[in-house]
């Protein structure tokens, strides 16, 4: 079982958005958080067909990755 995934918003190949969206697709119903050093309005700022649970800006440190994480888990 899969409690958590948390997508880099730049990858090769899929980005954070496209692999969002095919976690959807696939009925995937797990939490997503999307993490990148890019501001968080500038990422969210377009319409997307699928939002993460979590915005998590780089760098991070592991307490904030830990609060982002018990966030999204409870929802």
């Amino acid at each position: 079982m899969i409690a958590c995934v948390l997508s880099d918003l730049t990858m090769p190949r899929m980005n954070g958005w496209e692999t969002l969206t095919e976690l959807r697709r696939m009925g995937a119903d797990v939490p997503v958080i999307l993490s990148s050093g890019y501001d968080k309005e500038l990422v969210m700022a377009n319409d997307h067909p699928e939002l993460p649970q979590a915005f998590l800006n780089k760098p991070y440190s592991m307490a904030a990755l830990k609060d982002v994480l018990m966030e999204v888990i409870r929802l």
